[in-house]
């Protein structure tokens, strides 16, 4: 009876030990299956690769070589690749025709507009989530209260050091302003403000919409009389320009009208916002009012560019397109 006890105890002092030996690495593999999930207002993307392009023409012919071509997006809504433009080299047009020219610019430029509007899409979608939430009565965590904060103060709404008050007229009017901006729109305005990306700004500072800003920025040739020490606005890249207008159309008092309309056009179900129609709100965002709006239509319009407002970035590895067109 002895032996068969001390058998019993040798099996299962063997069988902890291998438990034992396996519990260092079965936890470790249960801890990278249980990893949390990126927050839902984040849209994380995989590490980018870099493409140096030395011409035009390559830049033409790897556009060619992956199918990212006018006819396909004109014709089908094809998933866009996420190519981000690193700079401006605002001469980079020196040789090209109009049509081409602009069919270069407008594919190159839809990523920066697509990438910015799917990281607002994610904060808004939060933020409808939070305020379902808190309609249904319940509690929000610091997290969500934190976060909820630091959006406010964002999009002014809240001074920053403010105590938030949650209330349903918090939601209704983050709601407004925590949104998408129409795609055709953006890219009419930063070809003509940008004179397709061939302007002093566009090349010195990646500005692509001629935003304003004072005290420090890029001073312009013929600084207008009473308007103060104001500057062009300067940028590290393409795609941080396309940022601070989306965030200036968002946040800023003189596109309260614009906000509205795009507000309209969700009530009414659009999923993809019509930009054309849009257009017609920013007459306050050139000094030639009416007339801006109507040169602006008309850039849409002609160039077709409706057919972007339904485009999507693929599920794809982004690409950094470096140009060094020095040479070109």
């Amino acid at each position: 009876m002895a032996d068969k006890s001390n058998k019993t105890t040798g099996f299962l002092t063997l069988f902890f030990r291998i438990v034992a030996s396996l519990s260092i690495p079965a936890l470790t593999l249960f801890l990278l299956i249980r990893q949390a999930p990126p927050p839902p207002w984040e849209v994380p993307e995989e590490t980018a690769e870099i493409l140096k392009v030395h011409t035009v023409q390559e830049v033409w012919d790897y556009y060619e070589s992956i199918g990212y071509t006018d006819e396909k997006l004109a014709v089908s809504s094809i998933d866009v690749p996420r190519i981000y433009l690193d700079s401006i080299v605002n001469t980079w047009a020196r040789n090209e025709t109009v049509s081409s020219k602009k069919s270069l610019f407008y594919r190159t430029m839809l990523p920066l507009v697509l990438r910015t509007n799917e990281l607002i899409s994610a904060k808004r979608k939060h933020l409808l989530f939070l305020a379902e939430e808190f309609r249904q009565k319940k509690l929000l965590n610091d997290d969500d209260l934190s976060w909820l904060t630091n959006l406010a103060v964002s999009y002014r709404v809240l001074k920053k050091g403010r105590q938030l008050d949650i209330s349903g007229e918090l939601f209704d009017t983050l709601a407004l302003r925590v949104d998408t901006i129409p795609v055709s729109m953006a890219l009419g305005q930063m070809a003509y403000e940008s004179g397709y990306a061939t302007s002093r700004f566009a090349g010195e500072g990646n500005a692509l919409f001629g935003q304003w800003r004072w005290g420090d920025g890029m001073m312009p040739e013929n600084q207008r009389e009473g308007k103060g020490d104001y500057r062009i606005a300067d940028f590290q890249n393409p795609i941080d320009s396309m940022e601070a207008y989306a965030k200036n159309m968002n946040t800023n008092r003189a596109y309260t009208e614009f906000r509205k309309e795009r507000a309209k056009q969700r009530r009414q179900g659009k999923d993809d916002l019509d930009g054309y129609s849009l257009a017609a709100t920013l007459h306050r965002y050139s000094e030639r009012r009416h007339e801006y709006v109507m040169i602006l239509q008309g850039i849409i319009r002609d160039n077709n560019l409706s057919v972007y407002d339904g485009a999507r970035l693929a599920q794809c590895t982004p690409v950094i397109l470096v140009p060094d067109l020095k040479d070109s």
